[in-house]
């Protein structure tokens, strides 16, 4: 029982634990501009109109993709955080007090002479596996720059192929 409730402490403090790392995150604004604008107006131009409209979906398209960044980053982060306070809670390490004089330590006690004591690794497992999910999800992150121009240079071209 007070395995269960110790664990569910490491997993309380593991969880702010996790919304300071996600917080830590290197999320990238949305982005505002194409990197290479079109032309606007003249031969092989696109009206303002299709701009103004290319840029609103680009945008909407950027937007999606860092929340769906945030989305991958926390799932990784709070997969790594369980995974770690799990194997954690499983490593028994010695501990260098020794035992008391009286109580659960002490002579005759549960954790009397014969049973040395330990301590588990949940928290520190807990907060290894955060950082290690956290570092994984970085790989699995879309480029919001990219997507927006992607998403107005696919815009002005259909706007170029109507003209």
């Amino acid at each position: 029982m007070a395995s269960t409730i110790g664990f569910a402490r490491t997993l309380a403090a593991s969880a702010m634990g996790l919304t300071i790392l996600a917080g830590c995150s290197g999320m990238q604004p949305t982005p505002m501009m194409p990197t290479y604008p079109a032309q606007v107006g003249g031969r092989g131009g696109v009206s303002v109109e299709a701009d103004s409209l290319c840029r609103q979906q680009a945008y909407q398209a950027a937007e999606k993709a860092k929340q769906d960044n945030v989305n991958k980053e926390v799932a990784f982060t709070a997969i790594g955080t369980i995974a770690g306070a799990v194997i954690g809670n499983q490593i028994q390490v010695p501990s260098h007090r020794g035992p008391g004089p009286r109580g659960p330590g002490g002579p005759g006690g549960p954790g009397g002479p014969g049973r040395p004591r330990t301590h588990d690794m949940a928290g520190a497992g807990a907060l290894t596996g955060a950082a290690t999910g956290a570092a994984l999800s970085q790989g699995t992150l879309q480029n919001t720059q990219q997507v927006y121009d992607i998403y107005y240079n696919n815009c002005v071209e259909r706007y170029r192929a109507y003209r």
